[in-house]
Formats: structure tokens, C-alpha cells, sequence
């Protein structure tokens, strides 16, 4: 049975879940490598990991993270009193989830690589207007309620299940999305400040001191330290006659892919300091902010088209910077979904004024066609290009007088709120 068949049978027989709540399949499935959920409970082989996690509350939610320690920080004890699972079934199990790990592994060269989750534009940051629950790749690149995929009863919605059937492709959410974006996003001011952060992130790598050698020493030794720790728990563990443990290995290895880059990365230090005047020069030059404006409104456009996976990678810190999270909520029939987005974005939306809203997003529109123009070679010349500009300057003049007459709490059909706006 699949942890999701599991949760709806203890469910439907009216077994308690964790705190009283329903049952649902991660508290069963969990997280391998994080220890979590029922199949990866070391305390049910007689097994406690002590200092394993700490917890820090983030103040702009107010919620706890949970953040993982240094493997070498844990502590490992045996408690044979706890055991209920015996050896042979825990490692039954951790096989089986090695296998369909594999399966579903990205690198392998298998006939399931299909299945691969990739990261996207706005993943995880999409919820559920009806039970407040993520949204989810189901399928062939459409997003849809994972609650109501699962038909697991929701506690906040009295024990009945997730309604909202509404499902919406990657392309369309993303591109509803995007469209908003840029009458914002230029609308700031931020390529300054860009590039000059840029800037200094460059050059602080070509002026790093020779502390930074002396600091990257210390962490070599320490590592090596952490390395001869283990190595002594191992140790001691076979002089006691006790069983190894796989944990004790696979921490060792991770220390070891940590060591070696860390000499990799001493051995290739350069100890020459570099003519920092000219190369900061050369650095300005390369990150002007009109430069950078051009770049961002070509990655934008790129994007925005729909097609071009590397685009959206380069402006998913922006969009992320500026997006909370998009509450998606149903419709009748075949009408689209309801997007409601949450953020910095509506901010400054809620804040700027109506008819420069309004003309900063045709600026980024004709911004968007003369480019598309200008690749297919319908305005090669300067002559067309300064007819096709000067269409564009008329246009705006005659839409000016048609946004006068627009009302202030409204803007293209959707109504603002300092918190959220729906598209």
C-alpha cells in the first residue's frame, strides 16, 4: 500500500493522527534524509539522534524553521528499550527507498526520468484558495491542488475534503504572472543599486587577503578533525563488538566531499594581488546600469515568451523577491483560475499611481514588440525604427486620455490591496 492508501485506511477506521489530527501520507512517508515521518524513525530500532536540528523562529512570519546541525555535532546513542522494529525489516526498507530514490533520480539514465519534480519559476510558492494547501506539478506541466489530488479529509475544513478541482499549466500560470511583473519592477529603480552590488561582489573576490587563505586553513584542519572523530566512533564500535552503523559512514563520506573541495579550492588560491583600479574599471564598464536594464528586459521578454527555461532561472531571484506566494482559487467551468498574488509586488502596485501604472506598463509592452521587431528584421534600418517609435508616442498620447477616466481603486479590471492583488 502507498503511504496515501495507508493515511485514508487509519482515516477511514478512525485512528488518531500525530496532535489529533487527520492522518495524511508525508507523516508516514516523511523525509529520508532528514529523519522524518514514521519509515525513517530511528528511535523504532532502538536508535536516538540527539542535536540533530535546531530551531530558529523567522520574525517576518513568525513561524519556526527547523534548521539541520552539523553531522558531526550529533549524537548518536542506543536504546535497546525503544526497539520495535527489528534490523532486517528497518533494512528492508531503507532498500526499497534507495530504489525508488533511483527511480526517480534526475542523473540516471532511466525510463522514470520523466518524473523528475524540476525546480520552477514559482514552486512552492503556490497555495490553495479553498484549503490552503500547495499546489503541485500533477501531470503534463499542470499545477493542481495536492490536498484534493490525495482526497485526504482537511481539519480546517471540518474533516471534508479539498473542493477547488480547479487546475491551471505551468505556461499560462507563469506567463499571468510575469505580465505583471515588469511596470513594477522597472517602475523602481534598482539597476543602480544592482550594479553596484555586482560590482562590489566581484571585486571583493579579486581583493581577497590573505586572512581568507589563513581562514580557509582553519576549516581544512577542522574538517580533518571532524574526519578522525568519526573514524574514532567507528573505531571504538567494532572494539566493543557492537553493529557499524551506515549513519556513522555516510556522514564520513559527506566530510570527505567537503574536504576535498576545500583543498581544491586553497591549492587554486591566487596569492598575486591583481591591478585592482583597472580591473575595477573594467568592472564598472561591464556592469553599467543601463547594461544591466537592457539585460533584465531581455531575460524578461525571453520569459515572458514562455519557451526559454534558462531565462526564467536567471530572473527567479527577482520574481521570487517580489512574490510571496499566489493564491489560486476556482472558477465556474472552463474559466480560468483566479490568481491572487501576495508580495512586495502588490506593494508597490498598491502604491503607485493609477495612469503612471497604466503607462509604465505600455512602455514595457512596446518595450517587448519593438525587440520582437527588431529580431525579425521588420525595423532594420534607423529610418523604420524611428517611424515605428514615434507610432509608439502617438499611441501613448491617445491612451493617456482614456486612462484619465479610469478610477483610481481599480487598474485593467482587478482591484488592488496593500497585501494582494488578483489577476
Amino acid at each position: 500500500m502507498s503511504p496515501r492508501d495507508i493515511a485514508q485506511l487509519l482515516n477511514k477506521e478512525g485512528v488518531p493522527g500525530s496532535r489529533g489530527l487527520k492522518w495524511r501520507d508525508t507523516a508516514i512517508r516523511g523525509h529520508v534524509s532528514r529523519g522524518t515521518g514514521i519509515l525513517n524513525n530511528e528511535s523504532y530500532i532502538g536508535r536516538m539522534i540527539w542535536n540533530k536540528r535546531n530551531y530558529r523562529k523567522n520574525p517576518a512570519t513568525e513561524r519556526r524553521t527547523a534548521r539541520v546541525n552539523d553531522a558531526s555535532a550529533w549524537v548518536l546513542t542506543d536504546v535497546p528499550s525503544m526497539r520495535i522494529v527489528p534490523d532486517k525489516l528497518w533494512q528492508r526498507v531503507k532498500e526499497r527507498q534507495k530504489e525508488i530514490g533511483e527511480l526517480f533520480d534526475f542523473g540516471q539514465s532511466n525510463r522514470l526520468n520523466a518524473t523528475h519534480r524540476p525546480e520552477y519559476l514559482l514552486s512552492h510558492l503556490l497555495e490553495c484558495a479553498e484549503c490552503g494547501g500547495p499546489y503541485a506539478i500533477s501531470g503534463k506541466d499542470r499545477y493542481s491542488c495536492t490536498n484534493r489530488k490525495k482526497r485526504l479529509p482537511i481539519d480546517d475544513l471540518g474533516g471534508a475534503c479539498c473542493g477547488n478541482s480547479k487546475t491551471i499549466t505551468r505556461q499560462e500560470l507563469e506567463q499571468r504572472v510575469l505580465d505583471c511583473l515588469p511596470a513594477a519592477f522597472f517602475s523602481i529603480g534598482v539597476f543602480d543599486t544592482m550594479s553596484a552590488k555586482a560590482i562590489e561582489q566581484e571585486a571583493s573576490k579579486l581583493r581577497r587577503p590573505e586572512a581568507e587563505r589563513e581562514h580557509m586553513k582553519r576549516d581544512l584542519k577542522e574538517l580533518e578533525r571532524k574526519q578522525k572523530n568519526i573514524i574514532q566512533q567507528i573505531s571504538d564500535r567494532a572494539l566493543q563488538d557492537r553493529p557499524p552503523l551506515a549513519a556513522l559512514d555516510d556522514i564520513l563520506d559527506q566530510l570527505e566531499v567537503q574536504r576535498t573541495a576545500l583543498a581544491k579550492d586553497l591549492d587554486a588560491f591566487a596569492t598575486s594581488e591583481p591591478d585592482m583600479t583597472a580591473k575595477i574599471e573594467e568592472l564598472r564598464k561591464r556592469h553599467d546600469p543601463a547594461q544591466t536594464e537592457l539585460r533584465m528586459r531581455h531575460f524578461f521578454l525571453q520569459a515572458r515568451r514562455g519557451k526559454n527555461e534558462d531565462a526564467k532561472r536567471q530572473i527567479m531571484p527577482i520574481v521570487r523577491s517580489l512574490v510571496q506566494k499566489v493564491v489560486i482559487g476556482k472558477t465556474p467551468g472552463h474559466q480560468p483560475a483566479t490568481l491572487e498574488v501576495h508580495g512586495l509586488i502588490a506593494s508597490i502596485l498598491a502604491q503607485m499611481d493609477v495612469l503612471d501604472y497604466m503607462e509604465r506598463r505600455f512602455v514595457a509592452e512596446v518595450h517587448t514588440d519593438f525587440i520582437e521587431k527588431l529580431e525579425a528584421g521588420e525595423i532594420e534600418t534607423k529610418e523604420k525604427q524611428q517611424k515605428l517609435l514615434d507610432a509608439y508616442a502617438e499611441e501613448l498620447s491617445a491612451k493617456r486620455l482614456e486612462w484619465q477616466n479610469i478610477q483610481a481603486s481599480v487598474v485593467a479590471g482587478a482591484g488592488f490591496e496593500p497585501a494582494a492583488f488578483r489577476l
